[in-house]
């Protein structure tokens, strides 16, 4: 695994464009306090620092800045009776979003066929123990 020095240092690389620098420090934390949120140090080092949304190739979802993650997981809130520990991270892809849980920081992998219920009721395996991993994974550090 990658050392959180590594990875921020790689993220710093990848995401050099201008366009990924996050000009609204204010908008993450608002976002948090109306979600009700208390996501990973990692996760509010991540969106403190960069504004998206991203695409890569290794995790075929594109990953949402934190404005959509709160429009995304409002709408899940309704639809589909998600509390306030998950917070949705990506566009719907094949029937499926990225899901974090701020209380374990695992993210994962939940289709709407079966898979949000699992979530739900705590059956649901994580695709990535952290979102630190996820980040590895996701811009493949």
């Amino acid at each position: 695994m990658v050392s959180v020095n590594n990875l921020f240092n790689s993220l710093e690389i990848i995401l050099h464009d201008d366009l990924y620098k996050r000009t609204d420090k204010n908008q993450v934390q608002d976002s948090l306090v109306r979600l009700e949120s208390n996501p990973s140090n990692t996760f509010k080092w991540f969106y403190n620092r960069y504004e998206g949304p991203f695409w890569e190739e290794s995790v075929a979802f594109e990953l949402l800045d934190i404005t959509e993650i709160e429009s995304h997981t409002r709408s899940a809130r309704v639809e589909h009776n998600f509390t306030k520990q998950y917070l949705v991270l990506s566009e719907m892809s094949a029937n499926a979003v990225l899901v974090l849980d701020t209380l374990t920081d695992h993210v994962f992998t939940v289709d709407f066929e079966g898979g949000d219920e699992k979530l739900l009721r705590g059956e649901l395996d994580p695709t990535w123990l952290t979102f630190y991993e996820f980040l590895n994974a996701y811009f493949d550090i």
